[in-house]
């Protein structure tokens, strides 16, 4: 059976079997590998772990043996080697984030049943879609979203992508809402405060939106001018966002909330947002079911946030 937004919180993880040998080694690295932790003996590791010598000889000796710990035989102790060091090296070499978003962005897609995506900030004004994930029923040839598509650019032009936008210092701000028609930078500016304090954006559904979308991002190959004019008035023709009492309206009235898409930050440790993962419901939602969706991918952009701090 297909599982919908509503049934969000019948979704559960299957149990996982603890492992105590892991966790045992696990245990030790983290004993060891603390900043001002010395070299230790065995029976201060038995000490501190409270494993049996036994227990931790075995586990101090194959680490040993795999160069993740090194022996003094000196003075008998023990201690971060060089090959635990030159992989915590790679590790923090590498780029992570597109990796890590894209995992919680496939974890969304498997339990709501609907696209998502991750956009990255590559420059000052675009972002770039880094991955996505559709449901099995879908394919991106056969996705009701025919921008999303791996390596398109998107500029960070009003009103899109505001959840880039709205944690931004208010300088920078000003000038995205700068860079839109007159008419639209009061609500503007309200949409961005209502996105910092809800932590996600969302992308009214309209019979034009994809149309809209392909003409923000073919912005560059226009002339300055006319780039401007076309901007000015794609702005204007948009209804941009819901305020929080737009919403309640809407659930006053018992009637539904179109939405294309919604989309959360994703922060790196000096608090940037540098990506977003941005949910595709494309469809009217119940406003509780929008609720629901929305804070479940929040969270899912605040784990990976966490993991980039």
């Amino acid at each position: 059976m297909t599982q919908t937004v509503g049934d969000f919180s019948a979704a559960r993880q299957p149990a996982r079997a603890a492992s105590p040998p892991t966790a045992r080694v696990v245990r030790i690295v983290e004993l060891l590998a603390g900043a001002e932790q010395p070299s230790m003996t065995l029976a201060e590791i038995v000490r501190q772990t409270s494993m049996s010598r036994a227990t931790a000889h075995a586990v101090v000796s194959e680490l040993v043996e795999c160069g993740w710990l090194i022996r003094d035989p000196s003075a008998g102790t023990f201690a971060v080697g060089p090959a635990f060091v030159g992989l915590v090296r790679s590790a923090e070499s590498a780029d992570h984030l597109v990796r890590w978003a894209a995992s919680a962005a496939r974890e969304l897609c498997d339990r709501f049943d609907i696209p998502c995506f991750v956009a990255r900030r590559t420059s000052t004004d675009a972002v770039t879609l880094a991955s996505h994930a559709f449901p099995a029923h879908l394919t991106p040839e056969s996705a009701p979203h025919p921008w999303l598509r791996n390596g398109s650019r998107i500029r960070l032009r009003p009103p899109i992508c505001r959840e880039f936008i709205a944690f931004d210092p208010d300088d920078a701000r000003s000038d995205w809402v700068g860079q839109a028609a007159e008419s639209t930078r009061t609500r503007l500016r309200m949409v961005l405060d209502v996105v910092a304090d809800r932590g996600y954006s969302i992308e009214r559904m309209t019979d034009d939106h994809v149309a809209m979308i392909e003409a923000l991002s073919s912005l560059d190959t226009m002339s300055d001018t006319l780039r401007a004019r076309v901007g000015d008035l794609l702005t204007e023709l948009s209804v941009i966002d819901y305020l929080p009492e737009e919403i309640d309206a809407c659930a006053a009235d018992d009637t539904g909330v179109p939405v294309v898409t919604i989309g959360a930050p994703v922060f790196d440790a000096g608090q940037r947002v540098v990506a977003a993962i941005v949910v595709c419901p494309n469809r009217e939602l119940r406003v509780d079911e929008l609720h629901r969706l929305g804070e479940a991918t929040r969270a899912a952009a605040d784990g990976i946030s966490r993991h980039l701090r």
